[in-house]
Protein backbone atom coordinates (compact mmCIF):
# COMPACT_ATOMS: atom_id res chain seq x y z
CA UNK A 1 0.00 0.00 0.00
CA UNK A 2 1.09 3.63 -0.34
CA UNK A 3 1.35 3.93 3.41
CA UNK A 4 4.10 1.26 3.43
CA UNK A 5 6.08 3.17 1.48
CA UNK A 6 8.77 5.97 2.74
CA UNK A 7 7.60 8.30 -0.15
CA UNK A 8 4.18 7.41 -0.59
CA UNK A 9 4.56 4.77 -3.61
CA UNK A 10 5.22 8.24 -5.73
CA UNK A 11 8.52 6.95 -7.09
CA UNK A 12 6.64 3.47 -8.54
CA UNK A 13 4.10 5.65 -9.57
CA UNK A 14 6.56 7.59 -12.34
CA UNK A 15 8.61 4.71 -12.96
CA UNK A 16 5.25 2.82 -14.21
CA UNK A 17 3.54 5.25 -15.78
CA UNK A 18 3.44 6.27 -19.94
CA UNK A 19 7.76 7.11 -20.40
CA UNK A 20 8.68 5.35 -17.26
CA UNK A 21 11.97 3.54 -16.33
CA UNK A 22 9.84 -0.09 -16.00
CA UNK A 23 8.10 -0.29 -19.76
CA UNK A 24 4.80 -0.87 -18.00
CA UNK A 25 3.78 2.23 -19.29
CA UNK A 26 0.20 3.03 -17.44
CA UNK A 27 -2.71 4.95 -18.38
CA UNK A 28 -4.75 6.95 -16.88
CA UNK A 29 -8.09 5.45 -18.18
CA UNK A 30 -10.74 5.97 -15.10
CA UNK A 31 -13.13 3.35 -14.33
CA UNK A 32 -16.57 2.21 -15.29
CA UNK A 33 -18.88 2.07 -12.28
CA UNK A 34 -21.78 -0.43 -11.76
CA UNK A 35 -24.35 1.72 -13.51
CA UNK A 36 -22.29 1.90 -16.62
CA UNK A 37 -20.91 5.59 -15.81
CA UNK A 38 -17.29 6.00 -16.65
CA UNK A 39 -15.36 8.53 -13.73
CA UNK A 40 -12.02 9.72 -13.07
CA UNK A 41 -10.54 9.49 -16.95
CA UNK A 42 -7.22 10.77 -17.22
CA UNK A 43 -7.41 11.27 -13.30
CA UNK A 44 -6.69 8.09 -12.20
CA UNK A 45 -5.45 4.79 -13.55
CA UNK A 46 -7.08 1.25 -12.18
CA UNK A 47 -5.81 -1.75 -12.66
CA UNK A 48 -7.54 -5.19 -11.13
CA UNK A 49 -5.26 -8.07 -10.32
CA UNK A 50 -5.63 -11.47 -10.37
CA UNK A 51 -5.64 -11.60 -6.89
CA UNK A 52 -9.14 -12.51 -5.38
CA UNK A 53 -10.72 -10.98 -2.42
CA UNK A 54 -13.57 -13.42 -2.37
CA UNK A 55 -15.45 -14.52 -5.53
CA UNK A 56 -17.14 -11.04 -6.37
CA UNK A 57 -14.45 -8.92 -5.15
CA UNK A 58 -10.62 -8.30 -6.29
CA UNK A 59 -7.57 -6.51 -5.25
CA UNK A 60 -6.58 -3.39 -7.76
CA UNK A 61 -3.72 -0.82 -8.19
CA UNK A 62 -4.83 3.04 -8.21
CA UNK A 63 -2.82 5.12 -9.93
CA UNK A 64 -3.81 8.44 -8.95
CA UNK A 65 -2.91 11.75 -6.94
CA UNK A 66 0.93 11.10 -8.29
CA UNK A 67 1.18 8.21 -5.85
CA UNK A 68 0.33 4.23 -6.63
CA UNK A 69 -1.96 3.11 -4.16
CA UNK A 70 -3.07 -1.02 -3.37
CA UNK A 71 -6.61 -1.12 -2.83
CA UNK A 72 -9.18 -3.57 -1.56
CA UNK A 73 -13.20 -4.40 -3.06
CA UNK A 74 -12.64 -3.89 -6.47
CA UNK A 75 -16.06 -5.29 -7.80
CA UNK A 76 -15.09 -7.21 -10.65
CA UNK A 77 -18.08 -5.48 -12.98
CA UNK A 78 -16.49 -2.52 -12.45
CA UNK A 79 -14.28 -2.72 -15.47
CA UNK A 80 -11.40 -1.92 -14.64
CA UNK A 81 -7.94 -2.09 -16.58
CA UNK A 82 -5.90 -4.74 -16.82
CA UNK A 83 -2.39 -5.29 -18.17
CA UNK A 84 -0.94 -8.69 -18.96
CA UNK A 85 2.57 -9.57 -17.71
CA UNK A 86 5.44 -11.78 -18.97
CA UNK A 87 7.03 -13.96 -15.83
Amino acid sequence: MSSDSEDKSKAAYKALMNAGSSGFNAVLGGGRHQAGQYARLEAHGFYSTASEIDPANAWYYNFGSQALHRQDGNEKPRALSVRCLKD
